[in-house]
């Protein structure tokens, strides 16, 4: 018996539904092109080492305050990613904006990145957790960056 399992782009779903979600907050923080910066922005963002990864692939200073807390400093502006504890997702907050539409594009493509670093998190986690009695039949990575897994149960 063989059973399916399939990770779907979590750069496509978490990066598009993040991005959206993201520039419609922005919009809605913005009064008079100016950002109200003392209101959170909610993210899905849990994992505080993904995060932390994904941050220190970009070229700008990361300084990491604690596991719930991290001041990214960019040229558009800064980003300080925070949250109350482990169990909870972080809130983004943002400061000095110079350029509004390149750190918008810059959370997007950050957002997508973090996605891809959760899929292969997910990825490896699978591969390295499996059951006595499974094995992976075969693997496939789909045009949308999917990874179709067929494990086989014994």
């Amino acid at each position: 018996m063989s059973c399916i399992f399939t990770l779907a782009s979590a750069a496509i779903v978490v990066g598009l539904s993040l991005a959206t979600t993201t520039s419609l907050t922005l919009v809605e923080h913005m009064s008079d092109g100016i950002f109200d910066e003392e209101k959170a922005i909610p993210t899905l963002f849990v994992d505080s080492e993904i995060l932390l990864k994904t941050l220190q692939s970009y070229d700008c200073c990361v300084e990491k305050i604690s596991e719930n807390e991290y001041v990214v400093k960019t040229a558009c502006g800064n980003i300080r990613y925070v949250r109350a504890d482990a169990s909870q997702a972080f809130d983004l907050y943002l400061d000095e904006i110079e350029d509004v539409n390149g750190l918008l594009e810059n959370i997007k493509s950050f957002e997508v990145d973090y996605g891809r670093n959760v899929q292969a998190y997910t990825y490896n986690h699978i591969k390295e957790n499996l059951s006595a009695g499974m094995t992976i039949d075969s693997e496939e990575v789909l045009d949308d960056d999917s990874l179709v897994l067929t494990i086989r149960v014994q």
